[in-house]
């Protein structure tokens, strides 16, 4: 009787270590699949000296098309604002995809003389789309977001 109880007692223990360990794996599985997502997301702002300050926020993915056999589409989604205190004038919003794989570098303007308002009153979406043929082995097409307005009178540029 008490081997059987010895025999019971370690089966418990075995299925407690088990469950556990495969709780804490969905749990660090969920966060890293969560975290890779996350990584094509990016965002920020910057400023000068001038009341200027752009915010943005870019979200990037590349996969296969649904309706195209043999290609690639690359899509960019993004938001523009001026959080700083003084208006932005004749915004202009500028994707470039380079594709080192088919040596092609590919600009597509998305916003194009806009002006912003102060404090984030408005923002500008915008979405570019690159399609290319697969490349095997799969290779990523390098995405760079440039932002140009005009502040006293001179051309200023923010590149991603």
């Amino acid at each position: 009787m008490e081997h059987k109880i010895k025999i019971l007692i370690i089966g418990v223990m075995i299925a407690v270590i088990t469950f556990g360990v495969i709780i804490v794996g969905i749990i660090l599985g969920g966060f890293s699949l969560f975290y890779f997502t996350v990584q094509e997301e990016s965002g920020g702002s910057i400023s000068g000296d001038s009341g200027v300050r752009i915010s943005y926020d870019i979200v990037c993915t590349q996969g296969a098309t649904d309706n195209l056999t043999g290609m690639e589409s690359v899509k960019v989604h993004g938001t523009v604002c001026n959080t700083g205190n003084e208006e932005l004038k004749n915004l202009t919003v500028t994707v470039i995809f380079t594709d080192t794989a088919h040596d092609r570098e590919v600009r597509k303007t998305v916003v194009e003389c806009v002006d912003l308002l102060p404090d984030g009153a408005v923002s500008v979406e915008f979405d570019a789309e690159y399609l290319r043929e697969l490349t095997i082995p799969k290779t990523s097409v390098d995405k760079t977001i440039q932002v140009n307005w005009i502040e006293d009178g001179e051309l200023k540029t923010l590149t991603t």
